[in-house]
């Protein structure tokens, strides 16, 4: 018996959790419970329709009975209260409005009001919309079909020719009495329902907070029982923690005693580092006048060349790229060169290829560009051997070199890895170097090849390391390349040489931002 309740009652009320007082509870059985009596009252008077071969009501009480079927489904499967009420009321305001149709055109006998007897199911229509709806919507339909009645009852064109005056008042009045008891009993249900809702909230809340402060007592009364005896237990830890303690502050103080003595040591220790630091910095300043002195030709480049510059960065205070300029009668002779690493390193092999250079162009007999350096990779080779072998390092350097007549404006250049750019106009001429190092290398036997170009006035000739090209930078944290270099200086070329070296150093700080400069960065350039 209490399984068949279970059944019904979940059936009627579509599963919903809760009890009659909740709204959509009780939403959801008035309206399974208005379905259940209008299908069997649809069905009967079908059958009774059609035994009396009125086949048209019939199959219109067949459409309501599926309309009503696949609400119930639509209402168990969705839930959508306020849709399905909307349809079946004004789907029994429709029917409604039928019956009045029907019974107007119809003899009101006894056969009749047994065939017909619909137009008295007016009187459910107002509870049962008020009901599902609420006071507003279901007022707002009860007047639609107050309003649609009495249009058909005072115009004598719908057929209404069998209603009296005398059914006409009573109708309406029933009607009328029916709706306002239905909307004064569903304003009472309303306010109600809201303060038995509302009471019953408060007793929720009150009995839950009666629970949570019941179980946190609990909870603290544990807590407590725990924590007494975990500070007993830790009470006498803390006794055997003490002698420990005691044992080991005199150990702490015989290491201190010990520190004291290291850290004096280290103190000199460091006093020490720091005058030799100081020595070794004021060396390599040192070092670094000497090298900048070396780095001769700035005067000579402005004299024959009004427009130029020279762009020299070493990575460290002294480096390992050196630059040369020497005019000898109608000729100047220019080079860039990058010497085996830097710093101290490179500086001193920087030396020496100056020093070897100097030697070699001021010899008369000289007179092309391969030649100075077939020359200088040979002084350099025997200027690093040493007779025990003890020293085998593959050190030298890469050079561009040119030479200039400053009448005819013909170039001869010469290079060992590094070339040499001219700008003309907005095309980039590009005089590879000899694969072949000023130095100890696998290609010992090869010797340097010369390149002739005849220079036109405006020409901008570019000599430099791979310092610019190699640094690491930009957001990709990757190097410039030697493409980047390339357009930029086909970009700045129509400037002037100075504006062109403060466009270069602008965008090489740019280009490295915060990270450590790679290499050295020399470059030479002269306006023809």
């Amino acid at each position: 018996m209490n399984r068949f309740k279970r059944i019904s009652y979940g059936f009627l009320s579509a599963n919903l959790r809760g009890s009659l007082i909740y709204e959509d509870v009780r939403k959801v059985t008035l309206i399974n419970l208005f379905s259940i009596i209008g299908i069997f009252y649809l069905l009967f008077y079908s059958f009774r329709m059609f035994k009396l071969h009125d086949y048209k009501l019939s199959y219109v009480y067949i459409c309501c009975i599926l309309i009503i079927v696949s609400m119930q489904f639509f209402l168990n499967l969705r839930k959508k209260i306020v849709a399905v009420s909307h349809v079946l009321v004004f789907g029994l305001y429709c029917l409604e409005v039928l019956f009045l149709v029907r019974n107007g055109s119809t003899m009101l006998n006894i056969k009749s009001h047994y065939i017909f007897p619909g137009i008295y199911w007016y009187y459910v229509f107002p509870p049962f919309s008020i009901f599902l709806l609420g006071r507003k919507i279901g007022s707002l339909y009860n007047l639609l079909l107050i309003g649609t009645s009495i249009i058909y009852f005072s115009f004598s064109c719908f057929q209404n020719e069998y209603y009296d005056f005398e059914f006409i008042v009573r109708f309406l009045s029933i009607f009328s009495a029916i709706f306002f008891f239905s909307f004064f009993f569903e304003s009472v249900r309303v306010i109600t329902s809201d303060a038995y809702r509302t009471s019953q909230n408060k007793n929720i809340k009150l009995l839950k907070l009666i629970s949570e402060k019941n179980s946190n007592l609990k909870k603290n009364n544990s807590e407590l029982s725990q924590l007494t005896e975990e500070i007993s237990t830790q009470m006498e830890y803390l006794k055997v923690l003490n002698v420990e303690l005691q044992e080991q502050n005199e150990k702490i103080a015989k290491q201190n005693i010990k520190l004291e003595v290291q850290s004096d040591e280290i103190l000199l220790q460091r006093d020490l580092l720091m005058q030799y630091k100081h020595n070794i910095d004021d060396s390599i300043l040192y070092a670094s006048y000497i090298q900048n002195a070396l780095l001769h030709g700035d005067d000579s480049l402005k004299e024959n060349f009004s427009d130029c510059f020279i762009l020299y960065l070493p990575r460290s205070i002294i480096g390992g790229d050196f630059y040369f300029v020497q005019k000898i009668g109608n000729h100047i002779i220019i080079a860039a060169a990058d010497c085996t690493g830097h710093g101290i390193p490179g500086a001193l092999l920087s030396m020496l290829g100056i020093a070897l250079l100097s030697e070699i162009v001021n010899r008369h007999d000289i007179d092309s560009t391969s030649t100075i350096l077939n020359d200088m990779r040979r002084e350099v080779i025997s200027a690093l051997s040493r007779k025990d072998n003890i020293y085998d390092a593959k050190d030298g350097m890469d050079i561009a070199l040119c030479k200039i007549n400053l009448k005819t404006l013909e170039l001869q250049f010469s290079g060992a890895y590094n070339p040499a750019f001219i700008v003309r106009g907005s095309e980039l001429i590009h005089l590879k170097g000899d694969k072949i190092l000023v130095g100890k290398s696998i290609n010992e036997n090869r010797t340097f090849t010369q390149k002739n170009f005849q220079l036109q006035k405006n020409d901008c000739l570019y000599l430099f390391s791979d310092g610019f090209s190699d640094q690491f930078g930009g957001s990709t944290k990757k190097k410039y390349l030697m493409r980047n270099f390339q357009e930029l200086l086909i970009k700045i070329a129509p400037e002037g040489m100075s504006s062109q070296k403060d466009v270069l150093l602008k965008t090489f700080e740019n280009w490295k931002g915060v990270n450590d400069q790679t290499d050295d960065v020399m470059i030479l350039g002269v306006r023809i």
